[in-house]
């Protein structure tokens, strides 16, 4: 292999890669394509691990797919890619179940039912609920078909183009929603999908967020039965049937260059040659550790500086003696609020602004920040009796692994937010057999992600930093992954769809 030449190498086999370069195989099966990763399986946080001590398998990152209804660019695509039948799709009868105190709000998954839904239960915000859902159905549709507009396959209202950008474009999805609403609680209900991509609602853009909501509310959402691994496994038997090949447990060390073009790669497992290089890792990690120097990237350098990463995640991982929905907790997916939901966003910004106190960040991002609860079994049994609970955190108030305070403190994110969980599903005290936690840190170690982030670039109100890699000094090179196509599994299968499309093109 180490003198053989590629049409392509693949730095990273991340989801966006993988999407990328089965796309590129199907049309072009004779295209030789070359992925390298780190890790000893594909799919980057698209992936599994398992415990067979406790018959679980634990997903990494895959919640709900957006896009999987008709008119969906995911389910599109998946059929593009003969994925549909493999796949197993497993369509949820709610979008969330929502809990405070005793309540529960399960909503349904359909936006006009969610609209009639709220209406009710929130009857004297009636007038701001209608605005945000037809904002949904305008501005958030433009926003999903973005990358149509690009090709000329989906015409806009200029109007409402217009009017998006003077008024909705510099807002946040707190201002946006405090000027429709003022009960603390509905506002949380609303802001909790910002949990898909990775931000709160003082830190994603309100028109992103639109988009957001229409991509999986309007548009339909739905889990892979086998979890996200089984997709990436899928991606990578096409390609490597195809005649691709993927390279694991290797280190990419230098992306190489011959003057200003890419040609190739040096790794731990030799070098390999190629006219065109996908890079599908944190470009802040592959600029400072791929590059060697002498190269003229200062600009870019600088652009990157305004590229913001989106949260990380503190995770626990459950497992169960019964199964979770004899136990209490019937949805696959639910969202946990505190008593006092107007707290919330005002105690991140008040531990951040007060530079990452450790306890400060606990009670603000564990004690009082939504949390989301994923019940696995009910879409998998045959993963194990798993629930995950999901929290974005950050990594500033995190001791290094492998000290006794990083141990701490993973035991006690594990007490908090496992006691909310109880608080809400009582039913489950005396259940649980085993805890297992993922923190920021656990994100580095695994996918060199800035900051541990798993949602690749923080979707804000600037968006200048995001066209870092417009104009990078060295041709054939290009960036993949969250950092450039914005978070979710449907943003990453989009823009390898467009990139595969400009080479079809070239």
């Amino acid at each position: 292999m180490t003198s053989a030449s590629w049409d392509a190498i693949f730095v990273g086999a991340g989801i966006t890669s993988l999407a990328c370069a089965a796309m590129l195989v199907k049309r072009d099966p004779g295209m030789r394509v070359l992925m390298i990763d780190k890790h000893i399986v594909v799919g980057g946080y698209a992936s599994t691990f398992s415990r067979p001590k406790q018959q679980a398998v634990f997903d990494c990152s895959l919640h709900k797919l957006s896009g999987m209804n008709e008119g969906g660019n995911l389910i599109r695509i998946l059929r593009d890619l003969d994925l549909v039948d493999a796949l197993e799709l497993v369509y949820p009868q709610d979008y969330f179940c929502a809990y405070q105190g005793k309540q529960a709000l399960p909503l349904a998954n359909d936006a006009e039912r969610v609209e009639r839904q709220l209406t009710e239960r929130f009857a004297h915000q009636a007038e701001g609920i209608a605005t945000f859902f037809e904002q949904v159905r305008s501005y958030g549709r433009n926003g999903y078909y973005q990358f149509q507009m690009l090709d000329g396959s989906f015409e806009p209202d200029m109007a409402q183009l217009r009017y998006a950008h003077r008024n909705l474009k510099h807002k946040t999805v707190h201002q946006g929603l405090h000027e429709l609403f003022d009960d603390p609680y509905l506002i949380e209900i609303l802001a909790a999908p910002g949990i898909y991509v990775g931000g709160y609602c003082e830190d994603l853009g309100y028109l992103y967020y639109l988009h957001v909501v229409y991509a999986t509310l309007n548009r339909g959402n739905a889990y892979v039965r086998g979890s996200s691994q089984h997709l990436s496994n899928l991606l990578a038997q096409r390609i490597e049937q195809a005649g691709g090949q993927i390279l694991l447990s290797t280190r990419v060390q230098a992306v190489l260059t011959d003057g200003d073009k890419v040609s190739g790669v040096r790794t731990d497992a030799g070098t390999f040659h190629a006219p065109r290089v996908f890079i599908n890792a944190s470009p802040h990690y592959a600029l400072q550790h791929l590059f060697e120097p002498g190269l003229k990237l200062a600009p870019t350098r600088e652009k990157l500086r305004a590229l913001k990463p989106a949260r990380s995640t503190t995770t626990v991982y459950l497992v169960t003696d019964a199964a979770p929905e004899q136990l209490g907790l019937i949805h696959s997916e639910s969202m946990l609020f505190a008593d006092d939901p107007a707290a919330a966003a005002p105690a991140r910004m008040r531990a951040e602004r007060e530079g990452h106190d450790a306890a400060l960040c606990e009670e603000a991002f564990w004690g009082l920040s939504p949390i989301e609860v994923t019940n696995y079994h009910a879409l998998d049994p045959d993963a194990g009796k798993v629930v995950c609970i999901n929290v974005l955190d950050s990594i500033a108030h995190w001791p290094q692994r492998r000290t006794a305070d990083y141990r701490a403190k993973k035991k006690r994110a594990a007490q908090v937010l496992v006691e909310r969980l109880l608080r809400h599903v009582p039913g489950l005290r005396g259940h649980i057999l085993h805890t297992e936690v993922a923190t920021p840190h656990t994100y580095v170690r695994f996918t060199n992600n800035t900051e541990g982030s798993g949602y690749g670039a923080m979707v804000g109100t600037d968006l200048k930093g995001h066209v870092f890699h417009h104009g990078f000094p060295i041709e054939g090179v290009q960036f993949l992954s969250a950092w450039v196509a914005g978070p979710s599994y449907e943003a990453a299968f989009g823009y390898a769809e467009m990139k595969a499309r400009q080479w079809r093109r070239a």
